[in-house]
């Protein structure tokens, strides 16, 4: 599976070595040698495309195709936003990866603290929770961040995790925050985002213009899948 992307703003060469660490969100000292069998990303040829034609091909193996449209537009990010590579690394490496295939998604001591932390003092909000009935993990994973969100004060839109798949967000696997607008996205979004990174779990905004202005819907999808079925 290929990617070929447009002339780069930074360095390709210089950015190419971090971007395949964090391509599979592994910490920085990661290699390709440490992946699993079968996985990894490279470039298609031992020499980069011509500078005049700006284009490099990478191609990676092991991977779901939705996987890889998350790779194509991480990549994307980096080179439009001109950002360092080492820094990408770097925040990449706070984030903990999914745990092993035959673990549950839960959340950890420190990152229930941490999201407590994060939170208290601070405005609290109300804000809706939905797991996909069809995660085996979703249910418990969305109770467990519920709870601390509860502890910060934050209330839970109904007093329950509704357990339903509304349509837009069917083929969204691991969590979202939906919100109005993602360019303007409400103070408590930015706050619940704020805190989730503070624990190392990334959370997406995504948009839903049928939300009011001030809503927000934390989404907890199925586990993600990112090995190809062989």
């Amino acid at each position: 599976m290929g990617f070929r992307f447009p002339a780069p703003v930074v360095p390709m060469k210089s950015l190419i070595p971090a971007l395949l660490s964090a391509l599979f969100l592994v910490p920085v000292s990661a290699r390709a040698d440490d992946a699993p069998q079968g996985q990894g990303c490279g470039l298609v040829t031992s020499a980069l495309i011509s500078q005049d034609q700006g284009q490099v091909m990478i191609n990676c193996v092991g991977v779901t195709q939705e996987f890889a449209s998350q790779l194509a537009g991480i990549l994307t990010y980096v080179l439009q936003h001109r950002l360092a590579p080492d820094v990408v690394i770097a925040k990449l490496d706070e984030i903990e990866g999914m745990p092993e295939a035959d673990q549950p998604r839960s959340l950890s001591t420190d990152q229930g603290e941490a999201i407590v932390q994060s939170l208290v003092g601070k405005p609290v909000a109300t804000i809706a929770i939905v797991a996909n009935p069809g995660g085996n993990d979703a249910g418990d994973y969305a109770l467990a961040i519920a709870t601390k969100l509860q502890i910060a004060g934050w209330r839970v839109e109904g007093s329950q995790i509704r357990r339903s798949v509304p349509p837009n967000l069917a083929e969204i696997d691991g969590i979202a925050l939906v919100v109005h607008d993602q360019k303007s996205p409400p103070d408590s979004a930015l706050r619940l985002k704020e805190a989730m990174a503070a624990a190392k779990i990334f959370l997406p905004i995504i948009s839903d213009p049928t939300l009011g202005n001030d809503a927000g819907l934390l989404w907890i999808g199925k586990r993600p899948d990112f090995n190809a079925k062989g």
